[in-house]
């Protein structure tokens, strides 16, 4: 299995992706290959399943 992370805002200060990674299976065996969206939560160096934000907050909805 090879495993590829990327995050844009590494590479751009300016990213409007801030906070979200790209996890991109290059190979696996017997298996598929892809692409996939996380969160990442920097202050805790972790991964979390990614939810498309509206722009909204809840307390206003």
């Amino acid at each position: 299995l090879i495993i590829f992370i990327y995050r844009d805002e590494v590479y751009n200060e300016d990213s409007p992706d801030k906070g979200t990674a790209e996890v991109i299976i290059g190979k696996q065996r017997n298996g598929p290959i892809g692409m996939t969206r996380l969160t990442f939560l920097g202050q805790y160096t972790r991964f979390e399943n990614f939810i498309q934000s509206d722009g909204y907050d809840e307390d206003y909805a």
